[in-house]
């Protein structure tokens, strides 16, 4: 299976679902990643997720997208609309089809809930609990969420549906 950027990645999201807050992209590219680890065994993004106050970051989507606003996880991102084309091309070439299957089945499981329904989400699961030990929820918080633990979490969920 073959891995992709995560700005690529989050690219690809906005244009399949439109603008949508920094905190919700975020959450969608944690879940894209679970079930991916979850389903097909092996990670999508090489980059880790950070277990913030407001649940699972990718640092690098944060700086990417901080600048849509006054760097709050709420303020809407998008895309251009001359890169849709381009974003779903490269997918295409990046991915094998299983991956974008899985990827299009994510969101379309999720993409409807609001950024503050999958932060909640979130933070009731076992993966952001853990990495932030005994961090109250509304402390910082950077401790990398272990993709070890979001795979057995994933599957274990898997096979209880």
């Amino acid at each position: 299976m073959n891995t992709i950027d995560s700005i690529t990645l989050a690219k690809y999201v906005l244009a399949k679902l439109g603008q949508m807050p920094h905190l919700k992209l975020q959450k969608l590219l944690y879940y894209i990643e679970a079930w991916h680890l979850a389903i097909l065994d092996c990670e999508l993004i090489p980059d880790k997720f950070e277990a913030w106050m407001h649940g699972p970051v990718l640092r690098n989507i944060w700086y990417h997208y901080r600048d849509y606003g006054m760097m709050t996880l709420n303020n809407l991102v998008y895309i251009d609309e001359h890169e849709k084309d381009t974003i779903e091309k490269i997918i295409e070439q990046s991915l094998v089809q299983d991956q974008i299957e899985l990827i299009n089945d994510v969101l379309n499981e999720y993409g409807d809930k609001s950024a503050y329904h999958l932060e909640c989400l979130t933070h009731r699961e076992r993966p952001w609990v853990e990495a932030r030990k005994e961090i109250e929820p509304a402390e910082k918080c950077s401790n990398e969420i272990s993709k070890k633990t979001m795979k057995e979490y994933y599957t274990k969920l898997l096979y209880q549906q």
